[in-house]
């Protein structure tokens, strides 16, 4: 392991892009980062989360840059890497953050949800990976973190736009891993199941269904601290895939091993919410 008692030393002096740096995992990374030496590129299209992002890296005695930053933008999103190289000199690590989720029946997903998700889960992530990969490339080193999740790995009914582009996220990573490795960097697509990141109350509710609704039939939702904790440790490893708790795990075996059984698994998930959501639309909550 090498978390040190006060941070991860392998970030020490480190120049890290991190988008979605506001809340939740993006904002859990750029305080790891920044207290354990590292200089955090923090961005967000929320300023003020990610400002105070900032303040806290700051505060604890470390480094770091509050961005706005609109990952659907791919021209913003270019700038703010190259910004980062002219003005340090180099690139080590982008994390590939920002996200939304939609969850609901996916007859009743509008295609403006559609068309947001891809912009900002698969296009933003695109955006930066790219952008950030040319200058990795010359450098001859750099590790690309890009935000996926189990639902990247096995099928997730009523969450069908979000694990279309997660899915996309870690083909992505796959590919891209495999090419990157004789030039010297390395590519990671973080797939854990639920953590409590922020992103459930932000999440796009279609019909019937709500965050209440999710959080009442899942296994069970991974501390933030936590979480963070353990992608990075995953990062520090330059793992290929990361993912956690232990469901996660079980149900990608599942699915390369027994597919069918996977399946029916998440139909029964699937059935149960939304006969969760028909009685709470019945009872009026």
């Amino acid at each position: 392991m090498d978390r040190a008692t006060n941070g991860y030393r392998v970030f020490r002096d480190k120049i890290a892009v991190i988008t979605g740096a506001a809340s939740g995992l993006g904002q859990g990374f750029a305080i790891e980062i920044g207290k354990a030496g590292g200089m955090v590129v923090a961005a967000d299209i929320n300023f003020e989360g990610v400002a105070q992002t900032v303040a806290t890296i700051v505060a604890a005695g470390g480094k770091g840059e509050a961005h706005r930053l609109d990952v659907r933008d791919s021209r913003a999103v270019t700038a703010l890497v190259d910004a980062t190289v002219a003005n340090h000199g180099r690139l080590d690590y982008i994390f590939n953050n920002a996200g939304i989720a939609t969850l609901g029946l996916t007859e009743e997903i509008p295609i403006e949800n559609w068309d947001e998700i891809i912009d900002i889960n698969l296009k933003g992530v695109v955006y930066g990976t790219a952008a950030a990969y040319r200058h990795m490339v010359r450098q001859g080193s750099g590790h690309i973190v890009n935000t996926a999740s189990l639902a990247g790995l096995v099928p997730s009914p009523l969450l069908a736009p979000y694990s279309t582009v997660k899915f996309g996220v870690v083909g992505l990573s796959d590919s891209l891993r495999v090419e990157a490795q004789p030039k010297g960097i390395t590519v990671t697509a973080l797939c854990p199941g639920f953590i409590e990141s922020g992103i459930y109350g932000a999440t796009r509710s279609i019909g019937n269904f709500n965050e209440q609704i999710l959080r009442e039939n899942i296994p069970g939702i991974v501390p933030l601290d936590k979480g963070v904790r353990q992608l990075l440790d995953g990062v520090v490893r330059k793992k290929r895939i990361v993912t956690l708790p232990l469901y996660a795990h079980v149900m990608i075996w599942l699915y390369k091993i027994f597919p069918g059984l996977a399946l029916e698994l998440s139909a029964k998930l699937a059935e149960r919410q939304t006969q969760t959501a028909a009685e709470r639309a019945k009872r009026g909550n």
